[in-house]
């Protein structure tokens, strides 16, 4: 197993199609991944088998996107190893005596895989749901 900083677009878009999320367009991912600030792939037998990325300012506000993890490979720690090193990298990029707020938007059914790493859920009794919308272009 080889932890890597870098995918290709064609990787990306197998890793997300392998967890049923669809496969997505080639030159959008190209663009989101020269856009990332981090990014965290695994590696077996020569076969990309999950990643993910940061994005954001990467000042004060980040967001980890995209932890896709083929399912013939999860519950193996390799999720655990990818939040532990995007983490690394926002501790080790930080500006000294500054808070940033990490992001996420969790799967379905993913919830405690995150919260066991320390995420809390939202709404709580001080931050409401999270939001999104999806434009179609």
């Amino acid at each position: 197993m080889r932890f890597l900083e870098t995918i290709t677009a064609e990787q990306f878009c197998d890793i997300q199609e392998s967890v049923g999320f669809g496969r997505p367009n080639l030159l959008q991912i190209e663009r989101a991944i020269k856009n990332s600030l981090y990014i965290v792939s695994v590696e077996v037998d020569g076969q990309v088998v999950g990643m993910g990325r940061l994005i954001g300012d990467n000042s004060r506000i980040v967001y980890i996107q995209d932890l896709f993890i083929n399912p013939a490979y999860q519950r193996k720690g390799i999720g655990t190893e990818i939040i532990n090193r995007l983490l690394n990298y926002i501790k080790i990029n930080a500006l000294p005596n500054t808070s940033i707020t990490v992001g996420l938007m969790s799967a379905k059914g993913k919830e405690d895989f995150y919260t066991n790493l320390g995420f809390r859920l939202r709404p709580n009794e001080k931050e409401g749901n999270g939001m999104m919308m999806n434009i179609r272009i």
